[in-house]
This record gives structure tokens, C-alpha cells and sequence, in this order.
């Protein structure tokens, strides 16, 4: 549903496409529908720009490159080792890129405007959104389809098979039950950093709640997790976060290192959404560092994929993984997400904004015209505790 590109050196993922995919039947109330995301937040048309880059460039339209930019302080380039694998990334996706385009995927002609109606919407939706009261619940969705339905008065989508936890994850323990029943737990971590913090003060319908990489570790993963089970962390490139994954959270899991990948994020062109930088500052990519338990069945995954994707304008709406994924786990895996700001169909989700991405406020709800087969609505709020 989500890969539309396959090469040996990774994948090309439609976020967009498996979103419309997992909704094309919906149930809503006695009718059936179908749901469209919001294609306007997937509307990455040029680099990030800060809006001082977007005056000077207009300004000095015309004239070469060079001369646009002002001198900088020589900076110091990054250590060896990361040099090396800025390359290989670099390298990887200009061979995908390059074979993509030449079989059709991605558009020559976008009107570039620094991603203007994507800002917009994006803005729009945290607003919408935002509330700044904590509630605590836990529901499911036990039927075989998507179900529109109210929970907390507001309407949200909730995909076939899920269940959800809106808890800290402090209280996983308590919630859930440690038996070592997932084959996968994926985590995407509230990371301590300046740039977060810094919105909190001027923008704080997009900001969430950080935990130090202390805390993280202390997370009950190994008792989480069955013993063939596979771990999946994304991650910034922060050298400190990732020291911390290696030489903490893993061994504190349970959990030995298999791979590393890379999300690299791109325009609706193909180019990326801010340059490789060979010193210290943004890449345009993010990991997914992978891991097993230990003295588990070796769990044979390759090193150094590349994901690619034109990601979302809201704030770590992360690209599917369950196509890539799948040859690696077992049929019908129980899958577990953590730090979750929306649902997926059959997994469990846990966080402290664990239907964000699900409210129906992303969706237009179309052809609603076929009369439900079973009248027997499910009641989400009935399973809200």
C-alpha cells in the first residue's frame, strides 16, 4: 500500500497513499464512506526556508549564488567516521532518486513557495487541535473495518483491530500486561532538545512533553517484548542520543544492535528537504536504529536502508513501516508503538496524544452513500475508560 519504489539499496514510500489505502472502507454510523487525508499537508514543494533566507532570496533574485550568501565563519567539518556515512546516504539516494525518475515517480513542474499551504494547514490543525488539559483512557476498535466515531466530544477515524492507551508511559507497567507478547515495539521518543523547548515558549500547540534519555531506559521493553522480538527507536542525530541508545537504553532493554536506517525526507520533486550538512547542524534525514533481544534467534537485517518519503508538515507524523518491515517479523504480528500520536489497524498505541493524527478534522469524508451492512455500531466512547 505505502511502497511505490524498491531498490536494493531501500525504498520509496507514499505516506499519502497508504493513509487513503487503510481508510477506503469506513464505517459511518449506518452508512459507509470512504476517507482522504488532507493532501495539502504532504505539499513539500522546496526546501525549509526561514522567512530572513525567503527575503533575501527575493531580493537578490537574478543574482548568482555566490554572491547571495554572506561570508561565514569557517566552520569545522564533522569527525571522519560521520563524514563517511554522510557519503554513503548521500550516495545511496542519488542512485534511488536517480532510477525513480527515470521510471516517472516524482513531478518536474511544482510551483515552489516554500511550502506555504503546507505551513498553513499544518498551523491550522494544532490549533484546531490543541487542548491543553491531560485526559487519561484507553479504547478499541474490535471490528473488521474503520469506524467513524466520537471520543472526548470530538470525532475521530479509528482503524480495524486497533486498541489504544492515552497514559504516560511511566504507567506501562500498570497497563499493560509484561508477558512478552509483541513481536515488534516500535518507539518514537519525545527527545530532550533546545529547538523544542524554544517552541514551547512561542508556539506551544506544537510542543510536547520531553524525557531525558535516563528515563527512556527505564521503559520495560525486555518484558514488553517476545524473544524473537524486534525493537525499532527513531532517532535525531544527535551524537548524544545515540550514544545513549547504544551504551544505555538498549543494554538496559535487553536489547542488542542490528541495523541503522535512514529516513531521508524529499520535495514532491525528488530533492531533499535541506542539504546534507558536512559540519555539526540538520541533516535531511532521521534514523531508525533496530534491535533484537539478546540470546535471541538471530534476526538477519540489513544495514544502512534508506527510507524516502515526502513527510507530512505536522510534527513527527512518521512514514509507515509495516511493508518494510514485514519479511522480518512473523505473519500476524502483535505490534506495539509507543510515544503514538495516531493508529494503526491491528497494532496496540500508546502516548500522551495517542489519536492526534486520527481526528477527522485531516479527513473529507466522501461517497458516503452505501447503507452499512451491520447497523450494529460500535461505540468507541462505550470502551473509553
Amino acid at each position: 500500500m505505502s511502497l511505490i519504489f524498491s531498490t536494493e539499496e531501500g525504498w520509496i514510500i507514499s505516506h499519502l497513499q497508504y493513509l487513503n489505502d487503510i481508510y477506503k472502507t469506513v464505517k459511518n454510523g449506518n452508512t459507509q464512506c470512504s476517507l482522504i487525508f488532507n493532501e495539502t499537508l504532504f505539499e513539500i514543494n522546496s526546501q525549509y526556508l526561514r522567512q530572513n533566507q525567503v527575503t533575501q532570496c527575493d531580493q537578490h533574485e537574478g543574482i548568482p549564488l555566490q554572491h547571495k550568501s554572506r561570508k561565514r565563519k569557517r566552520t569545522k567539518l564533522l569527525p571522519e567516521e560521520d563524514l563517511k556515512e554522510i557519503n554513503y546516504v548521500k550516495q545511496a539516494f542519488n542512485q534511488i532518486i536517480s532510477s525513480a525518475k527515470a521510471g516517472g515517480l516524482f513531478s518536474s513542474n511544482v510551483m515552489s513557495d516554500n511550502n506555504e499551504a503546507a505551513r498553513l494547514a499544518s498551523q491550522t490543525f494544532y490549533q484546531d487541535t490543541f487542548s491543553g488539559e491531560e485526559e487519561y483512557f484507553y479504547g478499541c476498535n474490535d471490528m473488521d473495518v474503520a469506524i467513524i466515531s466520537e471520543a472526548k466530544d470530538k470525532k475521530y477515524v479509528f482503524p480495524n483491530k486497533c486498541s489504544f492507551y492515552c497514559y504516560d508511559v511511566r504507567d506501562v507497567a500498570r497497563k499493560l500486561e509484561l508477558n512478552n507478547q509483541y513481536d515488534f515495539i516500535l518507539l518514537d521518543p519525545p527527545w530532550w532538545n533546545k529547538s523544542i523547548r524554544r517552541k514551547k515558549t512561542r508556539y506551544l500547540e506544537a510542543s510536547y512533553k520531553m524525557m531525558y534519555n535516563e528515563e527512556l531506559a527505564r521503559i520495560p521493553i525486555g518484558k514488553l517484548l517476545c524473544s524473537n522480538g524486534l525493537v525499532a527507536i527513531w532517532c535525531t542525530n544527535a551524537p548524544s542520543h545515540l550514544h545513549s541508545i547504544f551504551h544505555n537504553i538498549f543494554p538496559s532493554w535487553g536489547i542488542t544492535y542490528r541495523a541503522k536506517w535512514y529516513w531521508i525526507k524529499v520535495t514532491q520533486e525528488g530533492g531533499t528537504t535541506c542539504n546534507f550538512n558536512l559540519a555539526l547542524g540538520k541533516q535531511p534525514y532521521e534514523l531508525l536504529v533496530l534491535g533484537s533481544v539478546l540470546n535471541g534467534n538471530e534476526i538477519n537485517i540489513p544495514d544502512g536502508k534508506l527510507l524516502i518519503s515526502v513527510p507530512s508538515a505536522v510534527h513527527s507524523h512518521k512514514p509507515p513501516l509495516t511493508e518494510v518491515l514485514q519479511e522480518y517479523l512473523p505473519n500476524e504480528p502483535k505490534c506495539l508503538e509507543i510515544f503514538a500520536r495516531y493508529l494503526l489497524p491491528k497494532w496496540t498505541s500508546w502516548g500522551l496524544e495517542v489519536l492526534k493524527f486520527q481526528h477527522l478534522s485531516l479527513y473529507t469524508v466522501i461517497e458516503e452513500t452505501k447503507e452499512a451492512q451491520n447497523s450494529n455500531n460500535m461505540d468507541v466512547n462505550k470502551l473509553i475508560s
